[in-house]
């Protein structure tokens, strides 16, 4: 655990924001990888299966592992080249089943998804969507086209576009949102023709004043869209706690946003979906910030997806000094991971190494009953129990009290005095239900 300092108030948290190093770089074109690994399963729901063979030669841009369901997504060659092996990789989850391509640098490119600049129905538009294998890139990973198509009973009237980018040391969203703002707000405007929207809210923290002004010169005198600017307060960016913050609606128990009549999209994946529909692109690339302390010279990297993450190292200068913890995410969500060679995943926005010196190893000691972690947890849950009931095996208990209902923000972890790994048990928890689930 780091030893941030933060400021906790009822049901979230003001913390160190240590985003100096990157908010003002520009975003650079990370150096290609000779070996690029396209895990399977980077996304909620089912792995994609190949549809490739060892020894195929693939363009960049081509359908390489295919969708399997509904809640599912494709996965592209983000590279030319051959195909290497179908084998457990290193992943952020641990090893799994992955595609490895051995890139020849050509990038020689597989044809369009469709022609650009086409005029289409909103059903071709999803289509794209859905094809391009667009999912969640603030980090969820939830498939687009399933969010963007909700049940005829549940009517959308809300949008919302999540530029809250509250991760401590994360700017990826930040600089997009500057250098790419004309792009956001088109895929924005693909969004709207989907549906009848009434009300159109970019949320954006106080302290990227920058972006809003670059968001508002795109938006011009388009009156359907408008900028939210919310306070600066740890997890702002919750989908939950934006609608509940913008439109006053409460997500139920278990529930969706789409329950509420509202749709929640990154502004990373709405930029995705505008080179989808507008120029028929698959999903490729995203933006990733490296950094942390112990890294030369942090970047945002505009990243291939399948580079692994010891290219940023390289391209970042390497390390000044010891690192204590490497995470795929910041250290409040993020997850520890132990190799270079896992890949960027069109979830990451943030790959974070943290100072040896700051990290704690402080032993875990029974629980104080002092309940702080049920006074930060902004979806009022009770993690302290939820954690008992999973290292119990208590599964069902685990989601009687609501463990599905995480929004895997970390508040209690740093909170609580004694140590207790209750955001990862919380994460097993919600592993285990859904795969219980999957099973019925």
């Amino acid at each position: 655990m780091l030893n941030l300092k933060l400021k906790y108030k009822r049901r979230g948290a003001y913390t160190e924001e240590r985003k100096e190093r990157t908010e003002h770089k520009v975003i650079v074109d990370a150096p290609l990888s000779d070996t690029m690994i396209y895990p399977l399963n980077m996304h909620i729901g089912k792995p994609a299966e190949p549809i490739v063979e060892v020894g195929d030669h693939v363009k960049m841009g081509q359908l390489i592992a295919e969708k399997q369901g509904f809640v599912s997504a494709n996965i592209y060659a983000s590279v030319s080249g051959t195909v290497e092996a179908i084998k457990d990789m290193p992943s952020m989850h641990g090893p799994n089943r992955a595609i490895v391509i051995q890139n020849d640098f050509k990038d020689t490119p597989a044809p369009l998804l469709v022609e650009p600049n086409q005029h289409l129905t909103p059903q071709e538009k999803l289509a794209l969507v859905e094809k391009a294998g667009i999912v969640g890139m603030g980090g969820a990973t939830f498939p687009t086209h399933v969010k963007l198509s909700p049940p005829k009973e549940k009517q959308i009237d809300t949008l919302i576009i999540n530029g809250a980018e509250c991760e401590t040391y994360s700017t990826a969203d930040h600089r997009l949102m500057i250098e790419s703002a004309d792009d956001i707000i088109a895929g924005v405007k693909e969004l709207l023709s989907l549906f009848p929207i009434k009300q159109t809210y970019i949320a954006i923290e106080t302290n990227v004043h920058d972006s809003v002004e670059a968001l508002k010169r795109a938006i011009g005198d388009d009156t359907r869209i408008k900028i939210k600017e919310l306070e600066t307060l740890y997890p702002q960016g919750a989908e939950k706690q934006l609608i509940k913050t913008l439109v006053n609606r409460e997500v139920p128990s278990a529930g969706l946003p789409l329950d509420v009549h509202t749709i929640v999209a990154n502004v990373s994946t709405v930029r995705a979906v505008y080179l989808a529909i507008q120029k028929g692109l698959p999903l490729l690339d995203r933006v990733t910030t490296l950094t942390g302390e112990p890294i030369k010279d942090p970047q945002n990297f505009r990243v291939r997806i399948g580079t692994p993450i010891q290219v940023l190292i390289d391209a970042s200068g390497g390390f000044v000094s010891k690192t204590g913890k490497m995470l795929h995410g910041g250290p409040m969500m993020g997850k520890p991971i132990t190799s270079g060679q896992v890949p960027i995943t069109k979830g990451t926005s943030v790959v974070t190494f943290l100072p040896k010196e700051e990290v704690k190893e402080d032993e875990r000691t029974p629980c104080i009953k002092c309940a702080e972690c049920l006074n930060v947890c902004p979806v009022s849950l009770q993690p302290i129990l939820i954690s008992n009931a999973y290292e119990k095996g208590d599964i069902d208990e685990a989601e009687r009290l609501g463990a599905m209902d995480c929004i895997d923000c970390g508040n209690c972890s740093f909170i609580c005095p004694a140590n207790i790994p209750l955001l990862d048990n919380i994460r097993q928890a919600k592993t285990e239900i859904r795969a219980r689930k999957e099973k019925a």
